[in-house]
C-alpha cells in the first residue's frame, strides 16, 4: 500500500517533519491550540484526528512520526472512529476489524 505515497511530494513533507514542531495541517486541529499539542503526550488524539479527517499527506506524516504499533494501539483504544476509517486502517495495518471500535455516532 505504500505505493499511494508515490502520488505526493514526500521530499517536501520530510522537510516539514524535520523542520516544524507540529507538522500537521492546522485545519485538522481547528478546535485546539496547536501550540499546546505535544506529539507524544497527545499521541492518541493526534492519531485519531489525522486518521478520521486527514488527507494522504497527513497520513504520510503520521506514519513517519509514529511507529506502526503506536498507531495500532491508538486505534484499539479509540472510541471515536467511523466505519470507513476502521476499514481502511484494518487493511493498511493488517489489523482485524474486530479489534477496533466503530463509534455508533457515525452509524
Amino acid at each position: 500500500m505504500n505505493n499511494y505515497f508515490n502520488l505526493i511530494d514526500i521530499s517536501t513533507l520530510n522537510r516539514k517533519i524535520a523542520k516544524e514542531k507540529f507538522p500537521f495541517r492546522r485545519y485538522l486541529f481547528w478546535d485546539t491550540d496547536t501550540e499546546s499539542i505535544h506529539l507524544q503526550i497527545n499521541k492518541s488524539f493526534i492519531i485519531e484526528r489525522v486518521l478520521t479527517r486527514g488527507f494522504l499527506e497527513d497520513f504520510y506524516i503520521l506514519t513517519r512520526l509514529y511507529q506502526e504499533e503506536e498507531i495500532k494501539d491508538a486505534l484499539r483504544k479509540s472510541k471515536e472512529l467511523d466505519a470507513r476509517t476502521v476499514h481502511f486502517c484494518s487493511r493498511y495495518f493488517n489489523l482485524p476489524q474486530s479489534e477496533v471500535y466503530v463509534s455508533p455516532y457515525y452509524s
